[in-house]
């Protein structure tokens, strides 16, 4: 059950980033396509529905590609990941096939979360001539769960630990402080891991940079421009005298005359201190410190249906299910109970649960048979109306629950789980795990669990020996 405080600052995210992007369309008055990154796309669906682009001018929507999209729209929005630097290429070709057929639109390139001098120097190269207008989304953060923020960038481990590539930190750092900037200044932050050291060193250099433009940016006190005023020697007034006097006088004077509206007011920053910050303490880790766990085989319903399935965007494709009819895709939604109640079980204790749900559903069905008063027949309709809504839910879960049971009782199956076993009980000689892996490489079996295998022994013994 996640934490309410949690779901609020979720919550509050979710409609900070909804408005962002909508304020966005709003910009561009009209009819327009959208343009969007690939890795966008289905988060992009967590936060606005297609009837919200609808509704603020968007006829249609597609995927970035090689391949120029036909439109009659008179205007054209770019929506992409600044550090996807190869789209720019795609973005140019869009452009250059419009303007080989004649058509003249207007053009808006908006980098998320900030636009980069690498883009727009890119796409300066590309002999674009038309009218582009290049802008910024400060869109970080994507809500996937009620407790749960993901930025959705693939490949940060790989960039910063294979390719020394800083990136991944940085806007990692960009996030919390937009983070910070709708729950207020985090007053404790711990890392855990090189990468998180990095991150925190960003986070902390931009706090400062940030405090001292706000500082900059202050009214000077009205002591510092009385003794900074031309021709008036840089000399501090005697504060007993008798212009001192004359002047607590006439600030006292002034301040009773003033109106409450116009008394000076706490600042945004001093608001925030009095009210505490909603997120007392962060702890930024490091995949890497805990490769272990992310190398081992789960066995919850969630892990499964992922491993069997795949989940993206809170959703799994069934289109190869027998059972799967006219569905191609299961929405396995936060905000189901069902659900929740169950994703986090293991598949030995599920199956008891959906039986129980399956009987309960029967029995409710069956007791229209005892009905006999007008009373017990609204009643019964309450009943009835909430088992034949739960129904179809209970029934899909059951058949994904089915299919996974049978895809861990293969042998194939078995024989991975053992091998895991001894490669992290090492219960047998590491020869002998090694001529395994050798093994399934040999029998063709899936490269992906070879390697994880494969990286799991290199972890327990410290290496592979030559």
């Amino acid at each position: 059950m996640a934490d309410p405080a949690v779901t609020e600052i979720v919550d509050a995210v979710r409609s900070d980033v909804r408005a962002k992007l909508l304020d966005l369309l709003d910009e561009v008055a009209g009819r327009k396509v959208l343009m969007l990154d690939s890795t966008i796309v289905g988060p992009l669906d967590l936060i606005v529905s297609p009837s919200d682009l609808k509704d603020h001018g968007v006829q249609n929507w597609y995927k970035l590609s090689e391949t120029a999209v036909s439109s009659d729209c008179s205007q054209m929005i770019f929506l992409v990941r600044c550090a996807r630097v190869e789209l720019i290429d795609m973005i140019a070709a869009q452009i250059l096939a419009d303007e080989a057929e004649g058509k003249d639109r207007m053009y808006v390139v908006v980098f998320v979360p900030r636009k980069t001098e690498q883009c727009v120097e890119r796409l300066g190269r590309s002999s674009v001539r038309a009218n582009v207008r290049i802008a910024e989304c400060a869109v970080h953060y994507f809500p996937f769960d009620k407790d749960i923020l993901s930025m959705e960038i693939p490949g940060v481990f790989h960039d910063f630990h294979v390719l020394g590539d800083p990136s991944g930190p940085f806007y990692a750092a960009k996030a919390l402080m937009s983070l910070q900037s709708l729950v207020g200044t985090i007053p404790s932050v711990h890392a855990i891991g090189g990468a998180a050291k990095t991150l925190v060193d960003v986070m902390l250099r931009l706090r400062k940079e940030e405090q001292v433009s706000q500082a900059l940016k202050e009214p000077k006190p009205l002591r510092e421009q009385e003794l900074c005023q031309a021709g008036v020697p840089p000399v501090a007034p005697l504060r007993n005298g008798a212009a001192a006097s004359r002047r607590r006088e006439g600030a006292t004077s002034q301040a009773k005359s003033q109106p409450a509206s116009l008394q000076p007011q706490p600042q945004e920053g001093a608001r925030k201190a009095q009210g505490g910050p909603k997120i007392s303490e962060v702890v930024v880790i490091d995949r890497r410190v805990d490769l272990f766990s992310v190398l081992c085989s789960q066995f919850t319903y969630q892990a499964l249906i992922d491993m069997s399935l795949g989940v993206q965007n809170n959703s799994t494709d069934i289109s190869s299910a027998s059972w799967a009819k006219d569905r191609s895709t299961v929405r396995l939604s936060p905000d189901d109970p069902f659900y929740q109640e169950i994703r986090d079980l293991h598949i030995d204790r599920l199956g008891p649960l959906l039986q129980e749900k399956a009987r309960a559903i029967q029995k409710t069905y069956s007791e229209k048979d005892n009905v006999k008063s007008p009373n017990e027949m609204a009643e019964y309709i309450k009943k009835f109306k909430t088992a034949q809504s739960a129904h179809p839910v209970v029934e899909i879960h059951i058949n994904l629950a089915h299919d996974l049971k049978d895809a861990i009782q293969t042998e194939d199956y078995k024989q991975l789980l053992k091998l895991e076993d001894d490669i992290t009980a090492q219960s047998t000689a590491s020869q002998s795990c090694l001529d395994s892996i050798e093994d399934l490489m040999d029998d063709q079996k899936p490269i992906h669990e070879a390697l994880r295998l494969l990286c799991l022994y290199s972890l327990v013994n410290n290496g592979i020996k030559a």
